[in-house]
């Protein structure tokens, strides 16, 4: 386990805050994606002074629910998840599907256990997900290792066509799922495959195969 302050040490700070920067000065809504930036890091560390420029872990951004990083010297992707209270909001250390008080599934926050959980889930279903890292100060934080694919995003043709042939069924007229999540929604032997868009799959360059990265892969609610 890694401490709160060790872990800080370990990030660019510099690229950080141009990063946090970068976003201010779009104004709008991205004043807030910077705001939930900087508490996913800073809040999560309780401000501890981060690394020097060069640090082992770069920003890469920050998505729904982990902020990315570069490690330099594995030459591979970082993925840091928390707490809700943490920035991490109704994601909490990755979203899990639910049934909400009107019976609908739809995303809700995940546990520590469950976030791994997950991500067992989408290797055996999949063939392709994060693994364990190691975690931060009292549970306060969750780091993933995701090897990187050189590559572009596919189309939904593609996505439709890998997935089909692996014998998902898609969910796009079932009445329990939540409207907003249908279209990219995914089911087989009781498996739900959601989010299976095009930000979250990489097609490689060298063997031209589909890689899914970042789909939220858990049991379908009863």
């Amino acid at each position: 386990m890694l401490s709160q302050r060790d872990f800080a040490r370990l990030l660019d700070g510099p690229a950080l805050e141009r990063e946090i920067d970068r976003l201010t000065r779009k104004r709008g809504g991205w004043l807030d994606v910077a705001q939930i930036l900087s508490r996913r890091i800073n809040g999560m560390l309780d401000w501890e002074p981060l690394g020097p420029a060069g640090a082992r872990y770069r920003i890469v951004g920050s998505r729904g629910e982990a902020v990315l990083f570069w490690d330099e010297e594995r030459q591979c992707i970082i993925k840091l998840r928390g707490r809700e209270e943490n920035g991490y909001g109704t994601a909490g250390f990755g979203c899990i599907l639910v049934r909400n008080e009107r019976g609908m599934i739809e995303y809700g926050p995940g546990t520590l256990a469950q976030a791994l959980e997950r991500e067992r889930l989408s290797w055996e279903h999949l063939g392709f997900g994060c693994e364990f890292d190691d975690l931060i100060g009292e549970e306060a934080g969750l780091l993933l290792t995701q090897r990187f694919i050189r590559g572009g995003a596919p189309t939904l043709r593609e996505i439709h066509a890998w997935m089909t042939s692996r014998g998902w069924e898609p969910l796009t007229h079932r009445r329990d799922v939540a409207v907003t999540l249908r279209d990219h929604a995914w089911q087989r032997e009781g498996i739900g495959a959601f989010d299976a868009n095009e930000t979250n799959f990489v097609k490689c360059e060298a063997d031209g195969e589909l890689y899914p990265i970042d789909l939220i892969v858990w049991r379908m609610p009863e």
